[in-house]
């Protein structure tokens, strides 16, 4: 530590030699999956689209690709990069991987002057925030493999933390939840915000100096006590403990993001049938908040909040899942029957029926799940009562 910077601890902490410490991504990275396949098969790596949250591991794959297949490795932004940049990154004659962020970005000239090269030595990896795959041409569509990341979980945080604290920075145990808390899910923004602070011993009142506000939340289970309150009292229709909670969490720093998940999950488990409009409201209070974020969707957040305190209750879809999947752990395994099949002459095409309904068997035997409340508002749009 004596003979080395803060910054420069900071940064080596965060990099990544190995694909061993790559963090997150359980659904690509572990073995047999996809990626790690990519990464360890000697022969074969076909051009990629990543797509998902920034700093998630995406352009850290594509370096380590890059050393593992001994490829030259070139990036370029695709909201900056002219025809005339990705002709001079590929006039090499080495074998190189090519990164193009924002890829969805690329214009058609650019996506066809790609073409010829992708068949022989350049291997394409775009990376995006968004899904970019109906962005790009068919020609190019067909010669990618997409996959998606995810944003990183508190313990994939937690975990880049011990790098850091094995070189010899403190975090204070409170620091530590707020470090994780304040970085969103981001590897990136945890680095900055240490960089930024600067210190080999960090306290919670170093990064309520650092953001300028008041961490109300003393400890970890602070912050699950909050949320669980906040979910309650919308689920018990008190549209003003439900803002208060609402408005402390998001004094104390919290995820607005982390809000508005628990928000859809709620519209579905508590409100479900007797609303039908609450899962679209939620739905898109999420969207507005990944896409304009704070402080603006505080206000977003707010209406969701009162509009699913005050909506009727039910649920109905709930328990009926979960009956459902208490079945089939405890061996209520039914098979197919035979006119459902691929393929069938036996099935009953319902739009050929008046109505577009008519009766058929579509269990093995009979079982009941589904049992509407007082307040599910279905009669409209399901042919038959329960």
């Amino acid at each position: 530590m004596e003979d080395e910077t803060i910054e420069n601890l900071i940064k080596r902490s965060f990099e990544i030699e190995s694909f061993e410490q790559l963090v997150g991504q359980e659904h690509l990275f572990s073995k047999g999956k996809p990626l790690y396949n990519f990464y360890y098969n000697n022969t074969y790596l076909p051009s990629l689209i990543l797509f998902g949250p920034p700093g998630c591991g995406k352009t850290s794959y594509a370096k380590l690709i890059a050393k593992r297949k001994n490829l030259h490795y070139i990036y370029l932004n695709a909201s900056i990069a002219t025809l005339k940049d990705i002709k001079s990154a590929l006039e090499t004659k080495e074998r190189i991987l090519l990164v193009i962020d924002e890829i969805h970005r690329l214009d058609q000239k650019q996506q066809d002057y790609l073409l010829s090269f992708l068949e022989n030595n350049v291997v394409l990896i775009g990376t995006s925030f968004h899904n970019p795959y109906f962005k790009l041409n068919r020609a190019l569509r067909s010669r990618l493999f997409v996959y998606e990341f995810k944003n990183l979980s508190e313990k994939d945080l937690s975990l880049l933390l011990d790098r850091v604290e094995a070189g010899g920075i403190v975090t204070e145990k409170d620091a530590r939840f707020i470090l994780i808390k304040q970085s969103n899910h981001d590897a990136r923004k945890l680095m900055n915000i240490l960089l930024a602070l600067n210190l080999d011993h960090i306290t919670k009142k170093d990064i309520e100096n650092l953001f300028n506000i008041d961490l109300s939340y003393d400890n970890l289970q602070e912050h699950y006590d909050f949320i669980s309150a906040y979910i309650k009292s919308i689920r018990g229709s008190d549209s003003d403990a439900a803002i208060y909670y609402l408005a402390r969490m998001l004094e104390s720093g919290e995820d607005p993001e982390f809000i508005a998940r628990r928000l859809c999950i709620l519209s579905s488990e508590d409100i479900g049938l007797a609303d039908k409009y609450a899962i679209n409201i939620a739905a898109s209070t999420l969207f507005i908040v990944q896409n304009i974020g704070m402080p603006e969707a505080r206000i977003n957040l707010a209406f969701c909040t009162i509009y699913l305190a005050l909506a009727k209750k039910s649920n109905s879809t709930y328990l009926a899942l979960s009956k459902a999947q208490s079945d089939i752990k405890n061996g209520v395994l039914l098979n197919v029957p035979k006119h459902l099949k691929t393929n069938s002459k036996d099935y009953l095409y319902p739009h050929n029926y008046k109505g577009s309904f008519v009766k058929q068997e579509y269990l093995e035997k009979k079982l009941k799940y589904f049992y509407p409340k007082e307040n599910d508002e279905i009669d409209q749009w399901i042919p038959y009562k329960n």
